[in-house]
């Protein structure tokens, strides 16, 4: 096995011209990374530790699926990192909180594969992570790119209202028994997606037999905090 190096600001550098654009609540920027190809890559070849995961409790994850999270910590944030955050929290500045914002300094990835071929009315646990009765203005903002070329269905949000979090008994859940999708955000190659998190979401799939084998579903996930908000 040959170690290799690389630089953190040339892996994950953005594309020289970034065109957000707001609809239905949701900022789309496409072709975010400049080389997504060399991140796909390097995902690729990444070990993949279980998440959410106890040996000391039953789980549907290694049984009906493999969920994983790769946390690549930024152990010295350069200028041109935080150059980067700037950009994305300054257009979420234009929509949402107009303070600062904080979050975790690291790369994290979602990693997921099917060991089934579940039908579509299963899909990933909707959950929020701001209070649903949070304004939008006061919302953690929710920063997914997606990065798999697959690139199968995407992310819902759902109409209804909170239940208790299982996913890490159950990743999965059969949606339609309490949830109507209100939105199906759709996944793109190099995508980036930003939204608030006061909303009902989940990971969404089309079509399970297209991330089983050797196929993984990645997605980069980010949250911006309001400054001052906590």
């Amino acid at each position: 096995m040959t170690n290799k190096v690389y630089s953190n600001d040339t892996l994950f550098r953005f594309s020289e011209k970034l065109e957000p654009r707001m609809e239905d609540g949701v900022i789309y920027i496409d072709n975010l990374y400049e080389d997504p190809e060399a991140i796909y890559e390097w995902l690729e070849n990444q070990d993949r530790p279980l998440w959410k995961y106890s040996e000391e409790r039953q789980s549907a994850n290694t049984v009906d699926y493999l969920d994983c999270r790769i946390i690549h910590k930024i152990g010295f944030p350069t200028r041109l990192y935080n150059n980067q955050m700037d950009m994305l929290t300054n257009i979420c500045r234009k929509y949402w909180w107009t303070g600062d914002y904080y979050w975790d300094e690291c790369y994290e990835f979602n990693a997921f594969q099917s060991l089934k071929d579940h039908g579509p009315e299963i899909q990933h646990y909707p959950h929020i992570d701001s209070a649903l009765d949070s304004p939008d203005s006061n919302s953690v903002i929710n920063c997914i790119v997606y990065m798999d070329k697959v690139a199968n269905g995407g992310t819902a949000t759902y109409e209804g209202t909170w239940i208790t979090n299982r996913e890490e008994v159950n990743l999965l859940y059969p949606v339609g028994e309490l949830f109507d999708v209100k939105n199906i955000i759709p996944a793109k190659f190099n995508r980036l997606v930003m939204f608030p998190g006061n909303c009902l979401h989940g990971g969404y799939i089309d079509d399970y037999s297209k991330y089983m084998g050797d196929s993984w579903r990645y997605t980069q996930v980010t949250f911006f905090h309001p400054q001052g908000n906590r």
